[in-house]
């Protein structure tokens, strides 16, 4: 039997400390010893995460003396002899979750692993004012503050709806404001902004929902391929096609209705205080007008949205009508001049916009599911969270020799273009596997 072959090479796994002076000083090498490593990325995070599980049969961390602040850099390439690194990543080695000896000769050690900057925002608490555009905040403090550039391109060229304001960060880490100044960013539809990390680069990158979700998926021409009726499929693929074969799915739990009223997601009231003037506004909002708003921008299909059933009544008034929470912000005009304060809106109909921001973010999580896929393609592909991905998974129960349509054939809720929340790539021994949760909007095939 032929053996397998390899989807990776690991040229690098070294492993350092200041105290040692360095990489340039002296650095172990642990490439050999790697049993597994797990890389983390989300649209959620500022950051990557991870683990390596090294063997350890000299005394090496003995000799190093792990103490939690240990440097370990990672280069991955492709199997061709002159491949450029895919992946050049340094990790901070930030403690040891498990440890277990197989034997009495060596020791197998799980580190828990952080990108340096998450670090340097734990060490750091910014006491500073800000002025400008939300954008321009987050690249200033991003760059300033975490020596981290800012790829603006998932933006579409689209600024916020948020117009210049000034700010004071009161005693936050640097992750924790941009955080915190994120939540306040949306497009003209309330679209969320997010500021994640990528491994395929050590850039920030800074993209809205509108501009994700519109991109055509990286593997629009060859799509990723589940069909759980044909055991034998894989057999008659080539070997590229191989590579786009899902292994498995695992549904998250979903259409959770209940949970999206109570969050006052469905609908709400809302409210602001305005300390300078006493005025208190008020206003209702439900789904329909997210809905609506990012159909009306032609980011969705209102005629093929699966986030909300309008038929549905409680005691004979639409839900959506209800005010299952009551949301209160207090706001107060003219502190910073002609600069608008955190909260503040000269347009009173962006008040809601921080709203629709958090619906549309819980409406994604509504109907998402993780997919088993090969990493090999997905890696070449320098695919990531943020990006769109093309599914094709074939209903169960259906002899696909009595229907003449392929789209009659697959999962309209399972299939077509996803966004990519999060990712977990598992490189063991010579195999890449990807673990990614993925979301749509929309049941329908395209």
């Amino acid at each position: 039997m032929a053996k397998p072959r390899s989807e990776f090479q690991l040229l690098e796994a070294s492993v350092t400390a200041d105290r040692l002076g360095g990489f340039d000083a002296r650095f172990f090498n642990v490439k050999n010893q790697i049993v597994e490593i797990n890389i983390y990325e989300s649209i959620y995070t500022v950051g990557l995460t991870g683990n390596i599980s090294i063997v350890d049969d000299r005394g090496l961390f003995d000799e190093i003396n792990f103490q939690g602040n240990e440097r370990l850099r990672i280069v991955i390439a492709g199997m061709d002899e002159n491949a450029e690194p895919i992946v050049n990543k340094t990790f901070i080695m930030a403690n040891i979750t498990t440890e277990s000896r197989p034997d009495a000769k060596k020791a197998v050690y799980t580190f828990g692993l952080l990108e340096e900057h998450v670090y340097v925002s734990s060490a750091k608490k910014l006491r500073n004012s800000y002025r400008g555009t939300i954008t321009d905040i987050v690249q200033n403090i991003a760059l300033g503050e975490l020596n981290k550039s800012v790829d603006v391109s998932y933006t579409g060229g689209i600024p916020s709806i948020q117009s210049s304001i000034r700010v004071i960060i009161p005693n936050l880490s640097p992750i924790t404001a941009l955080t915190w100044l994120m939540s306040r960013a949306t497009t003209t539809t309330g679209s969320p902004y997010f500021l994640y990390a990528s491994m395929h680069d050590d850039n920030l990158r800074f993209g809205n929902l509108d501009t994700m979700y519109t991109q055509t998926p990286w593997n629009n021409e060859l799509p990723y391929v589940f069909n759980p009726a044909n055991t034998n499929f894989a057999e008659s693929q080539t070997e590229l096609e191989q590579g786009f074969i899902i292994g498995d799915i695992y549904p998250n739990k979903s259409s959770n209705l209940h949970n999206l009223v109570r969050a006052g997601n469905i609908g709400s009231n809302q409210e602001s205080t305005n300390l300078n003037t006493g005025q208190i506004e008020r206003r209702h909002h439900d789904i329909l007008t997210t809905i609506n708003n990012l159909a009306n921008s032609n980011i969705i299909d209102p005629e093929k949205q699966n986030a909300f059933d309008d038929s549905f009544e409680l005691e004979g008034k639409k839900i959506a009508l209800h005010d299952a929470m009551n949301f209160h912000s207090v706001l107060s005009t003219g502190t910073y001049g002609d600069f608008k304060s955190y909260h503040d809106e000269f347009d009173k109909s962006l008040l809601t916009k921080k709203l629709e921001s958090g619906v549309i973010k819980n409406l994604l999580l509504k109907n998402s599911m993780s997919v088993a896929i090969p990493g090999t393609a997905f890696l070449f592909g320098r695919a990531t969270v943020g990006d769109m991905v093309k599914l094709k998974v074939v209903n169960t129960n259906i002899d696909t020799g009595d229907v003449s349509l392929e789209e009659d054939v697959l999962d309209k809720k399972k299939s077509g273009n996803h966004l990519i929340l999060r990712l977990r790539h598992t490189f063991q021994g010579d195999k890449h596997k990807v673990l990614m949760e993925v979301a749509k909007l929309e049941r329908e095939w395209r």
